[in-house]
């Protein structure tokens, strides 16, 4: 999170997609009341948990450039209910 608030200060060339979307919208992030979406002990568990969010954010910011290693053929698998 401090990651991004720092961020502002790069050059235009060096933000993040958060930053951007802030300079570009004039949208203010409330970072004080951001959400842990997932808590995983291994690194590789959090990666894919972070693909895994990343695929079935509706209005999200995050570059798909992330989820490379997830293939689109498992999204059905993560709207179905069970």
């Amino acid at each position: 999170m401090c990651t991004y608030i720092n961020d502002i200060k790069k050059t235009v060339n060096a933000l993040s997609v958060i930053s951007n979307h802030r300079i570009e919208t004039d949208h203010a992030i409330d970072w004080l009341n951001t959400k842990i979406l997932d808590s995983e002990r291994s690194h590789y568990e959090r990666l894919v948990s972070e693909m895994i969010h990343i695929k079935t954010q509706k209005n999200g910011l995050n570059k798909q450039s992330d989820t490379e290693k997830f293939p689109d053929l498992y999204l059905p698998l993560l709207e179905k209910e069970f």
